[in-house]
């Protein structure tokens, strides 16, 4: 990771797609559909709508200070000591997204194929890689993942495609069965996963070329949308196929695939929707260690930026382990409930903070 570096405006946009669609779009529909029912698809439109409200404010900080990544910009406008007093819950909760991705990775491929296998012969190997791969350096990662994020994409169309036959529109209706308040409760779970942790990109921003940032905000809000409109479209698709039994379907996407028969020639697509789930979990794994990295480098000033990039992915997949010897049920609870919350501590309170901080500074120091 030179510090030279530099991606374009396009790459970025691309970079904030894979992040935000990376494991959400095969695990978001079940847990969301279990708290909202029919009405996920409204909390999924209020959580994005949240969603274009933060990037709104990261916008608003990168237009002040472009160079500046948001550990740095936070230093010039509350100080060293708030900003240290900041980074500690925004660290702690980068180490539970990064072993948190490469988690699930290991307890899909347990759950759903290989059930015999122990967990750490998943998890170890895939850390490794996503630790090669953020020593590579980010115009690497921005040039690598065009190519996946449309093999994902073009793989949820085609399943969303052939699952039209096992469609049953009365499955959609009625829509707030028990009212408005399970659609609060599942906007609150889509808010925390993944909208919230669009906070981190605060840290790569700087990484634009100056000639792509005019047309930098565009193509951001643009991979915004199309993330939240892929979002809605499998919960749509696994409520239309499942009904009332869709929020027990804990990789809905999986469980739509397996259910495509097309005139028994066309039938046992899943491995599409495993390799995609794979894909983007790899994916955002990467970009989540790169700012974990990134973090510690600008909050301790280090000239070796690449010097703890195995530290930190060892560090987290000895905490993966840690999280799912307290069981299954445990881990669940940590995703679906106090994960909204922890984020909220750990991105959304510093990320408002500083943004007041900016509004109310004229001449930060820096």
């Amino acid at each position: 990771m030179k510090a030279k570096e530099q991606i374009s405006s396009a790459q970025m946009s691309v970079i904030l797609l894979c992040f935000m669609t990376g494991s959400s779009i095969v695990n978001i529909p079940g847990p969301l559909i279990g708290y909202a029912k029919n009405g996920a698809w409204i909390s999924l439109l209020l959580s994005l709508s949240v969603g274009m409200m933060l990037l709104s404010c990261i916008l608003y900080l990168y237009r002040k200070f472009p160079d500046l990544t948001f550990i740095e910009y936070s230093r010039a406008l509350v100080g060293n000591l708030v900003t240290i007093l900041l980074a500690v819950p925004f660290i702690s909760f980068q180490f539970h997204m990064t072993s948190g991705i490469v988690l699930d990775i290991g307890l899909f491929m347990t759950n759903s194929m290989m059930r015999q296998t122990p967990l750490v012969l998943f998890i170890f190997p895939i850390f490794f890689v996503v630790a090669l791969t953020v020593r590579s350096g980010i115009e690497a990662m921005a040039r690598m993942f065009f190519i996946p994020i449309v093999i994902v994409l073009l793989s949820t169309i085609i399943i969303l495609l052939l699952s039209i036959p096992n469609y049953q529109v009365e499955h959609l209706f009625p829509i707030l069965p028990d009212g408005i308040r399970p659609v609060v409760l599942g906007a609150y779970f889509s808010y925390g996963f993944p909208y919230v942790e669009l906070m981190l990109i605060t840290m790569l921003l700087p990484y634009v070329r100056k000639e792509g940032r005019p047309n930098l905000k565009k193509g951001l809000y643009i991979a915004l949308l199309v993330n939240g409109f892929f979002l809605i479209a499998v919960t749509l698709s696994t409520i239309l196929v499942f009904g009332p039994l869709a929020g027990e379907r804990l990789y809905s996407m999986f469980e739509v695939a397996r259910t495509v028969d097309l005139l028994e020639v066309i039938q046992r697509i899943e491995s599409l929707i495993g390799i995609s789930l794979i894909l983007t979990a790899y994916m955002k794994a990467v970009i989540t260690l790169f700012i974990l990295n990134l973090t510690f480098t600008k909050l301790f000033n280090l000239q070796d930026d690449r010097i703890l990039v195995f530290p930190l992915a060892l560090t987290c997949f000895l905490f993966s382990l840690q999280q799912i010897e307290k069981g299954g049920a445990f881990w669940i609870n940590a995703v679906t409930v106090i994960h909204p919350l922890w984020a909220t501590f750990a991105y959304a309170l510093p990320l408002l903070v500083i943004v007041i901080a900016a509004v109310l500074r004229k001449n930060p120091r820096y």
